[in-house]
């Protein structure tokens, strides 16, 4: 077993033990753990860039769960490595996630619709840095993994029609109820609107099991004046004080992988994309790249030593 990069014994195995056994939802864990024990786990090299080689960072994450977070040393891209089949995610969930991270089966609906709708205003003031009020007017929004679809329905006043689509079928019942809009439950719309489109993937990607494929799937639909909105949960985020500074609490079973606005980029322009703007949020703008696809040059940030100063910063503030 390589050395773990961040040495603190939260990340180590022996501290998973504790928490899948001590923890109110150890009952939960058991079963999601016996599950992914069960199956495969996939070693087909970094999502990005196909590397083998890593450093590992953590055999633990926020539940305990015996997985290793890593980090490619060739293009710096942090991710649970061996990797979750997409049979264990598919199983997940469908019969698992909901209850291990909210203790419920049942949906609070007006807590969804209310974060739903504050980031939908917080993506059109983003979305009016590169373009403005008419441009955004005269495109169809088309959001992927759009839930109950609050995202939409605040854009339903700012856009020239709005849809989108989820796997929750509950989800997409509700939303399409509560406000009249056109919901589907599936993976990618069967069929899109004619004219220029603003796709939407608000809090997905980090879940995907193939990133790659979506994004290029997403992209064979974009015109030249089509576009692309991303947001997902940023890693360097953490040492400014998102999850509290705690680097173990931002690891978690859901996420396949943890993103800067470097390996964010660096994953779309293997698909075809280029940015417009990305944050290290991460929020980013990309539209469709025609020429070759580029070689990736790591970030110097994206780098084992910058995981660890992450981790400095819990405790400090």
């Amino acid at each position: 077993m390589p050395r773990r990069a961040l040495s603190h014994p939260r990340f180590g195995r022996g501290f998973g033990l504790l928490r899948r056994v001590t923890s109110s939802r150890r009952k939960h864990i058991a079963l999601v753990r016996d599950l992914y024990r069960q199956m495969d786990m996939v070693e087909d090299g970094c999502l990005c860039c196909g590397n083998r080689d890593f450093s590992l960072l953590a055999e633990c994450d926020r539940y305990g769960f015996d997985l290793q977070k890593q980090i490619c040393e060739s293009c710096g891209l942090v991710q649970t490595y061996p990797a979750l089949s997409q049979s264990f995610l598919d199983v997940f969930y469908r019969d698992h996630y909901r209850r291990l991270y909210t203790k419920s089966d049942l949906v609070n609906y007006d807590h969804i619709l209310a974060e739903q709708n504050e980031r939908g205003e917080r993506f059109h003031r983003f979305l009016l840095q590169e373009l403005d009020a008419a441009q955004i007017a005269e495109s169809h929004v088309v959001e992927i993994g759009c839930s109950a679809g609050g995202i939409l329905a605040y854009f339903r006043d700012h856009a020239k029609s709005v849809q989108g689509c989820d796997l929750d079928e509950a989800a997409v019942r509700f939303g399409a109820a509560q406000f009249g809009i056109d919901l589907t439950a599936e993976a990618f719309p069967d069929s899109l609107p004619e004219g220029p489109k603003i796709f939407i993937l608000s809090h997905v990607l980090e879940h995907v099991a193939k990133p790659k494929e979506l994004l290029a799937q997403i992209r064979a639909h974009m015109g030249p004046g089509d576009h692309l909105f991303i947001e997902v949960p940023g890693l360097n985020m953490v040492a400014e004080g998102e999850y509290s500074h705690n680097l173990r609490a931002y690891f978690h079973i859901a996420h396949v992988a943890d993103y800067s606005a470097a390996t964010l980029t660096a994953m779309l322009a293997q698909a075809g994309l280029a940015p417009l703007r990305c944050t290290e949020g991460v929020t980013g703008i990309f539209v469709r790249h025609e020429g070759p696809v580029p070689s990736i040059v790591r970030d110097p940030q994206d780098s084992v030593e910058n995981v660890r100063r992450i981790e400095r910063t819990f405790g400090s503030k």
